[in-house]
């Protein structure tokens, strides 16, 4: 089953420095975090309505993996199903 998502895939804009990171182990970090978002973006928005806790734990733990990608520079365009929740 697809995903329907309204935002671009992903986009590096800068390299963050973070202490004690070297800028291409931010760069690798990145990498492997918006490879990880995009490949449960499906599963993730599959449970958008399910109001069971694990659910709902799992939707709060992608949003802020999203939001962290962000402030590294990485935008990863959110599902549309969990567009009310981002």
């Amino acid at each position: 089953m697809g995903c329907a998502v309204s935002a671009p895939v992903a986009s590096f804009d800068s390299v963050s420095d973070l202490p004690g990171f070297t800028p291409r182990e931010v760069q690798a970090l990145r990498g492997a975090a918006v490879w990880y978002a995009k490949y449960h973006a499906a599963a993730v928005a599959q449970t958008a309505e399910d109001e069971a806790a694990y659910a709902v734990a799992e939707r709060e733990e992608y949003l802020d993996l999203i939001s962290a990608l962000g402030k590294l520079g990485a935008r990863v365009r959110v599902p549309d199903a969990l567009q009310q929740a981002a």
